[in-house]
């Protein structure tokens, strides 16, 4: 065995001997390039960075001064001091570095300073959020409706996270913790995306804040998964299931977004508010999913909603009954956004919904279904064109009884002309 051998295998043991253990604490990821490639605006915070990911980012960097103002006023709530508080993300350094994917090229300092800073900025938003009272006459993001807007979007973005129990941890060295936890806290933030889903007393463990919100859009009853080796068909559009007899209704009595329910021909869907964070948050929810969880509740559902919508038109029915409320420019706009949320996603990742698809789509392939769908619409249209008033309606009859009297004068007509016909014929012969 050669020395160039012998040494190839003593750097390969080296390197396999010093990986670091695979992590349990991993839930903060850098979006795959798959996934970024569709849309990386998606995915990139515009506003403000959080956490180590975009620190860097030179565009973000003036908004450093309005983290610390935030600081400043934090130490003027807490019981802590500033050492106080540095010292507890010290403590904690190796799990938060846990907690990310790729290792983090900041030394100690640096990264205490930003995790303590950012953490910080994230707990007095969300205190500024829930008590108006406490928020600076000249407050830079709650003053100005797009820095609002444009911080909370970068909140639901993956990359731009810091872990969730560092923010409690901070958050529990105030006297607000006596009377809303921070679970509630993040809530009341949150819940103009979270549709309609109220926060029920029990507490779950959360990793970071894209992680809270799509615990709190889980189904609300267990469902089954298909197996992995049943083939899965999509659905039909929802106007080729209108036309087919499904009948569309808006769930009630639901706290998520993902309870579908099929059942004796009708759909039912809870409501859907389509709004500028609506890509954002599903976006960023799916690639967590991707990238951490074994069942993918929210890419099933995106996949889902692909299936049932290709055009204006399928967006207008849903519209009709109530399972979406679109607050875009156009229903294209809506359309194009969940038609592009589906790109790159798995197709095994929709066997959530995979018997609900099978149903509908053997429910539409039934003639008689169809046949009464489609006398339906006419029945639809004869009473909302010809019946709506007491005169138009009996114009209708009228015009019925004189197109049945025609029909018989003529019918009439063509017996005497054939019976004088074959009477002459009769006596010629």
């Amino acid at each position: 065995m050669s020395q160039a051998v012998k040494e190839v295998a003593i750097t390969i043991m080296t390197k396999m001997n010093n990986l670091p253990p695979v992590s349990t604490e991993c839930c903060i990821y850098r979006v795959p390039e798959k996934f970024r490639r569709v849309n990386a605006e998606a995915y990139t915070p515009q506003v403000i960075s959080i956490g180590p990911l975009h620190h860097d980012k030179t565009k973000l960097q003036s908004r450093e001064e309005i983290k610390l103002r935030y600081l400043k006023e934090f130490l003027r709530r807490v019981k802590a001091d500033l050492l106080a508080c540095t010292r507890i993300i010290g403590e904690s350094e190796d799990r938060i570095r846990q907690c990310y994917q790729e290792n983090l090229i900041q030394g100690s300092e640096e990264l205490i300073e930003i995790i303590l800073v950012d953490a910080v900025f994230v707990v007095e938003l969300f205190i500024r959020n829930h008590y108006v009272e406490h928020r600076d006459e000249n407050d830079e993001i709650f003053c100005k409706q797009w820095m609002s807007n444009g911080v909370f979007r970068d909140v639901l973005l993956l990359e731009n996270q810091v872990p969730f129990f560092v923010l409690e941890n901070l958050y529990n060295l105030t006297a607000f913790r006596t009377a809303v936890t921070f679970f509630k806290l993040s809530y009341e933030y949150f819940k103009d995306v979270l549709h309609g889903h109220e926060l029920a007393g029990t507490r779950f463990q959360v990793r970071h804040l894209v992680d809270y919100v799509r615990a709190l859009q889980l189904p609300s009853f267990p469902r089954g998964v298909t197996s992995k080796l049943a083939k899965f068909e999509l659905t039909r559009s929802a106007k080729e299931l209108h036309e087919a007899g499904v009948k569309f209704r808006q769930a009630e009595g639901t706290s998520s977004v993902l309870d579908v329910i099929f059942r004796d021909g009708t759909l039912e869907m809870p409501h859907l508010v389509v709004h500028e964070w609506t890509e954002v948050y599903f976006r960023n929810m799916i690639v967590y999913e991707q990238c951490h969880h074994e069942y993918k509740y929210i890419s099933s559902y995106a996949v889902f909603m692909d299936s049932l919508i290709n055009t204006p038109d399928d967006i207008d029915i849903l519209i009709r009954y109530g399972i979406l409320e679109n607050q875009l420019k156009s229903a294209d706009d809506v359309a194009n956004l969940i038609n592009s949320m589906y790109k790159e996603i798995m197709r095994e990742s929709s066997q959530f919904y995979s018997s609900q698809c099978e149903e509908m789509n053997a429910y539409s392939r039934t003639r008689w279904h169809r046949w009464k769908a489609a006398w339906y619409r006419w029945k639809v249209i004869l009473n909302r064109d010809y019946f709506s008033n007491p005169w138009s309606g009996i114009s209708v009859v009228v015009a019925v009884v004189l197109l049945v009297l025609t029909l018989v004068q003529t019918a009439c007509s063509l017996m005497d002309t054939y019976t004088g016909d074959a009477r002459r014929l009769f006596h010629r012969h």
